[in-house]
């Protein structure tokens, strides 16, 4: 899951479960709660707790819980959260059924079962490390400044620098190909071949794409199949300016959209405009 549709889903858990107290929890999958001994150890952990807060370090989610211990959850590459009603049947891939006592549930689906959750306590070492290394641009942190010092530390491509959670934090192949069309620029280039001014357009295109895409409720395209709390799709899909286009006309100059995705490590471009 990447980082615009994890904002998504705390926006929508901060509306619809903060302030709910948890009657029952139900694990099918005994994977997900690896941390714990048991399951019957993880649902004794939240049985009878009650949501205080919901907030997000990187791509994980933290809910905390009135003893002052916290849900993390890693949503996993295909993992989802949907408010459900406490009577609704669970569908195929659902490993996880949390009841409130005031009516309604919780459901993660997980078809690719390699998401992850744990309840840490408030002084327990698992919580120390839940911040990430990368850059988070949805933070006050991603300054300028600290953008710019950063990438010019760096001696690979700008797209390979944009891809990884170590320098910026889950934006993945497809907002790296937005932002770098966003900004005009070649996923090829290096960091130290760049004016001031070029940094300081691909720092306004991470801003740009990253905030829009949170804004349209994340991305459902090109086998990325997004739903937020409610099971809507994210309508970011419908704007996306080059990534899966290979062919259709560029948005900014009508040549056509070329994927160097096997060739030089580039991704969905427009040769042309991106330079």
């Amino acid at each position: 899951m990447l980082l615009p549709e994890v904002e998504v889903i705390r926006k929508d858990l901060e509306r619809e479960v903060v302030g709910k107290r948890v009657k029952d929890v139900h694990v099918t999958r005994a994977g997900l709660v690896t941390r714990h001994r048991t399951r019957a150890r993880f649902v004794a952990a939240l049985r009878g707790r009650r949501l205080e807060g919901v907030t997000r370090h990187g791509v994980l989610l933290a809910l905390r819980l009135d003893d002052e211990s916290q849900l993390v959850v890693h949503l996993g590459a295909l993992g989802s959260l949907r408010r459900e009603t406490a009577t609704m049947r669970p569908r195929p891939g659902t490993q996880l059924v949390a009841t409130f006592t005031t009516g309604g549930a919780l459901h993660y689906v997980d078809p690719g079962q390699d998401g992850e959750m744990f309840v840490a306590g408030a002084a327990s070492e698992a919580l120390a490390g839940l911040d990430p290394s990368g850059i988070d641009p949805l933070t006050d942190t991603f300054t300028w400044p600290a953008f710019s010092h950063r990438i010019k530390a760096d001696g690979r491509t700008l797209r390979a620098l944009l891809v990884d959670p170590a320098f910026l934090v889950g934006l993945g192949d497809l907002y790296a190909d937005e932002i770098l069309w966003t900004a005009g620029l070649s996923g090829g280039r290096s960091p130290s071949s760049l004016s001031s001014q070029e940094v300081r357009r691909l720092y306004r295109g991470v801003q740009e794409v990253v905030h829009e895409a949170v804004k349209q409720g994340g991305t459902s395209a090109d086998g990325f199949e997004h739903q937020d709390l409610y099971g809507a799709p994210g309508a970011y899909g419908a704007q996306l300016k080059v990534h899966g286009r290979a062919g259709q006309p560029c948005p900014r100059c009508r040549q056509p959209i070329r994927d160097g995705r096997a060739d030089d490590g580039t991704g969905f471009h427009c040769p042309q405009c991106q330079t």
